[in-house]
């Protein structure tokens, strides 16, 4: 091994998957083929790897979904956001939207949009991963669909100011801390989950957020789980994709009664 760390490193390798938590990576080898280690793929090399949902799987949620009011909620974790169900009518699936996401090819459809990020924010001219024309694109709101910001916005056609009181009342209603009033949201996909509470619905898909590959994400995954555990404790269905990173963990203090235990 010591003899391996002076051999120079190439800069192209294979393009695969990381084995923990499904990313589209690529390993990058020394002289000789030695694997060294993952890279994470840019944004726009992923966008053109990613594949929409098999139609079995598609067929199998269709059922799941009937007489259900569901909504699917999207992330840019490349694991598994084009598996949202773009295709599905409306009637069946709503589709909400986050930040940036129009962008991507994958994003065909959306029904509302999410951006809680101060304004200062979404109106850079260079977002993250090197998107520009975010602003604009919410000034011109083509779609024609709600969007949700922090405040009501006379720029923004469409948009709505997030009812967060009406949320925290709901969901924070037996939780204090001292006399404060507990406001628990540490990122866009706790702002979705409040809204498909508070509208009541009965079976939210989750496709785009693993909270696990990046030290922002790790610190927001607590928040995502609580809200996860919350809307099934009302009763409301949760689905994610195979291999998805929410409520994932090796069973405490290991597997002595054999694994089907």
């Amino acid at each position: 091994m010591d003899n391996l760390q002076n051999i120079p490193i190439l800069a192209q390798g294979d393009v695969t998957r990381c084995p923990t938590c499904g990313m589209p990576v690529r390993i990058v080898r020394r002289d000789g083929g030695y694997a060294d280690h993952y890279e994470p793929i840019g944004s726009f090399a992923v966008d053109e790897m990613l594949k929409p949902v098999d139609e079995v799987t598609a067929a199998k949620l269709r059922e799941l979904r009937k007489g259900k009011k569901t909504v699917a909620l999207c992330g840019l974790s490349a694991t598994s956001c084009s598996l949202a169900p773009f295709e599905e009518p409306k009637e069946d699936v709503e589709i909400w939207g986050l930040n940036e996401m129009h962008h991507f090819s994958w994003m065909k459809r959306a029904d509302r949009w999410f951006q809680i990020h101060c304004t200062k924010s979404w109106k850079r001219d260079v977002a993250k991963r090197g998107i520009r024309g975010h602003y604009d694109w919410l000034k011109k709101n083509e779609w024609n669909i709600p969007i949700y910001m922090q405040y009501w916005n006379d720029e923004i056609p469409n948009v709505i100011a997030y009812p967060l009181h009406e949320v925290c009342d709901l969901v924070f209603a037996n939780f204090r801390r001292g006399d404060e009033i507990i406001k628990y949201f540490t990122s866009t996909f706790a702002f979705y989950m409040g809204i498909a509470i508070l509208e009541k619905f009965e079976r939210i898909e989750v496709y785009g957020f693993e909270m696990n590959d990046d030290v922002e994400y790790v610190k927001q995954k607590a928040c995502a789980e609580f809200w996860v555990g919350n809307a099934m404790g009302r009763g409301i269905e949760i689905y994610t994709p195979p291999n998805n990173q929410l409520l994932w963990s090796g069973l405490y203090g290991g597997h002595e009664m054999g694994e089907g235990w």
